[in-house]
């Protein structure tokens, strides 16, 4: 069996004390489980065996070691500041577009912090593109909002790796544990009961899309066709004010309050 290679690229235009962390010769993988503990505080870069790590301009991504949600260990990332950019990049998965795995992390910040959820190509930071932002208000990960799942679309291409980026907008410390990339369990019949019959329209539509049933939706996003969240409702109605929408292809996905969700893929005049 040949070992996984592990080896740090320096690159300089990208600032000072910036770099990539890369992994060579990992194979994809279905799933995966990481607490980070096999690992310790504090040298800067470190991440598990077949993920990588993309630090820019003096941000910092460490292993630390300050209550973590289980074991000894969890990431850290800091940086504030233009270009102060750290990016955590996942292993390879071989089913990321597969829509049929979610990623599931616990995270916390040590005052009001901002990371983002999306993928990344060749660990190149230019090519990272926003999925979804996370707001992180919680300071504990015994608050119920540590606890965060992320959906993939299909649309995300293929070779591409899950990534968590830190672009410097927030002067807090953010930790995350636990990263799971499991199977989307398949909804009993009691669960899809709370989605069905639901209907959203018109469509095409033009400025207004009606929601038939919000009772048991917790938050409504909108994606673009590339799987970008345009927005996220967290006090849903049973219509949406979307005139601000250039003319397109979006998915209207309902959470909802036991954990599952439902898409509707709409189209804008």
């Amino acid at each position: 069996m040949i070992k996984n290679l592990y080896f740090k690229i320096c690159l300089p235009l990208l600032g000072i004390l910036g770099g990539i962390s890369a992994n060579a010769q990992c194979s994809a993988v279905s799933s995966f489980s990481e607490n980070f503990d096999a690992y310790s505080c504090c040298n800067m870069g470190v991440v598990p065996t077949c993920w990588d790590s993309v630090i820019l301009n003096g941000a910092s991504q460490i292993i630390s070691s300050t209550s973590p949600a289980s074991g000894t260990s969890q990431i850290y990332q800091f940086g504030y500041g233009t270009g102060k950019v750290s990016i955590v990049i996942m292993p390879p998965i071989s089913n990321i577009n597969a829509g049929t795995h979610h990623l599931k992390v616990k995270m916390k910040a040590n005052s009001a912090g901002y990371l983002e959820f999306g993928y990344i190509k060749d660990n190149l930071p230019d090519t990272f593109v926003v999925l979804q932002g996370i707001n992180i208000n919680n300071t504990s990960y015994n608050d119920v909002a540590a606890q965060r799942t992320f959906t993939v679309p299909t649309s995300v291409p293929d070779g591409t790796r899950l990534a968590i980026r830190n672009p410097g907008t927030s002067f807090a410390g953010h930790y995350w544990d636990d990263a799971v990339w499991e199977p989307i369990v398949s909804l009993g019949t009691k669960e899809s009961d709370v989605s069905s019959g639901i209907k959203v329209y018109p469509n095409p539509f033009n400025d207004i899309v009606n929601i038939s049933d919000i009772k048991n939706v917790q938050t409504i996003t909108i994606n673009d066709a590339v799987g970008r969240i345009i927005k996220t409702l967290e006090k849903p109605a049973t219509t949406l004010q979307l005139n601000d929408l250039q003319k397109g292809i979006y998915f209207v996905t309902l959470h909802f309050k036991n954990g599952t969700e439902k898409s509707f893929k709409t189209i804008k005049n």
